[in-house]
């Protein structure tokens, strides 16, 4: 009975894409992090954040890399201006901030909404 249940299955399974029988194979091969990634020159981005890094380096520091130990005061609107959010709110940013925070990077974000209520309490 359990011989006729595998072979059941192996034929229920759907065939594998060339693309995904050649990723499992490689994984198998351990070659999988070593095959050169033609969109981005062979580096993955340390996290989903990075585009956002990148252009914060572009804007603020001529793209030099950002170093350990740095601290960025930037208001909401430039940061927006920089790296668009569809929620226009400080709390949009808080994994960039998290990402930037594990590289050693501080990102201080002020906001209107901030200063009003530093001032009047």
């Amino acid at each position: 009975m359990q011989a006729l249940f595998s072979t059941m299955t192996e034929k229920v399974q759907q065939p594998m894409t060339d693309f995904r029988r050649l990723c499992l194979e490689a994984e198998k091969k351990d070659e999988l992090d070593a095959a050169p990634d033609d969109m981005d020159d062979g580096q993955q981005p340390a996290s989903q954040y990075a585009g956002d890094i990148k252009r914060l380096e572009d804007a603020l520091f001529d793209g030099h890399p950002l170093v350990s130990g740095s601290c960025i005061n930037i208001t909401l609107q430039e940061l927006l201006k920089i790296c668009p959010r569809k929620r226009r709110r400080r709390d949009a940013f808080q994994g960039l901030q998290k990402s930037l925070n594990e590289m050693g990077v501080t990102l201080n974000i002020k906001s209107r909404k901030n200063e009003k209520s530093l001032v009047n309490g």
